[in-house]
């Protein structure tokens, strides 16, 4: 039977959001501006009051607070479920969440090229839903250059992670991260027989800190 899942990502702390109805609700990360004790508790609360049975999480990069206290975190966030780093089964879909994103400036749960060429090599391999904070690299990864001091588009994802997804080819991959590049799309498998991955950056603000988007749904 199917699954309604409802994403979002990057609401930074504005928490007058519309999440739609579903069975499994899933945060990218970046739920906050720093992870602040304050917005930890408005965190829970948010997830606290959803409908939703299943409600799953990841920190993003702005959340210094938790990847400074993880487990006081983990454990405060009592309404939702954290899968940073963990495998979880629902109903037969296997989820898999990572918080780890490239390095830019002094943020959290940033890991080297290096180490995240090794933690992708060695991540799970049967994992149907894939929710991570940042993009792979060249899907849903761009920003404006424009906004950025150039005129060209710029792709700021992890190529690890695409390596990853190519390889272990999840039913659904989200994220959020890069604000500018909301939206899904579908990366097809090499082989006609082999799955194609649904690909969701979810994040609800633009570059600016505006509320531009909503959280999307997908049934898998």
């Amino acid at each position: 039977m199917k699954k309604t899942i409802v994403i979002m990502s990057d609401n930074h702390s504005n928490w007058k959001v519309d999440v739609p109805e579903g069975d499994i609700f899933v945060h990218c990360g970046d739920w906050s501006y720093t992870g602040s004790q304050k917005s930890l508790k408005k965190f829970n609360n948010f997830l606290g009051n959803l409908p939703h049975k299943h409600k799953l999480y990841i920190p993003g990069n702005h959340e210094l607070g938790m990847e400074q206290n993880f487990n006081f975190y983990k454990e405060t966030i009592t309404n939702g479920t954290c899968i940073h780093n963990t495998e979880l089964e629902i109903d037969g879909l296997k989820f898999f969440g990572s918080a780890y994103t490239p390095i830019f400036n002094n943020w959290a749960f940033m890991k080297s090229d290096e180490q995240r060429k090794r933690y992708w090599e060695f991540a799970p391999d049967n994992v149907n839903i894939l929710v991570s904070h940042g993009p792979p690299h060249g899907l849903l990864d761009t920003v404006d250059g424009l906004e950025w001091g150039s005129g060209k588009l710029k792709h700021l994802g992890c190529i690890h992670l695409r390596k990853y997804i190519e390889r272990v080819k999840p039913k659904l991959a989200c994220w959020g991260h890069i604000h500018s590049s909301y939206g899904q799309m579908t990366l097809k498998a090499w082989e006609p027989n082999e799955q194609n991955t649904l690909c969701i950056n979810a994040a609800l603000l633009d570059e600016r800190y505006k509320m531009v988007n909503k959280p999307i749904v997908v049934e898998i």
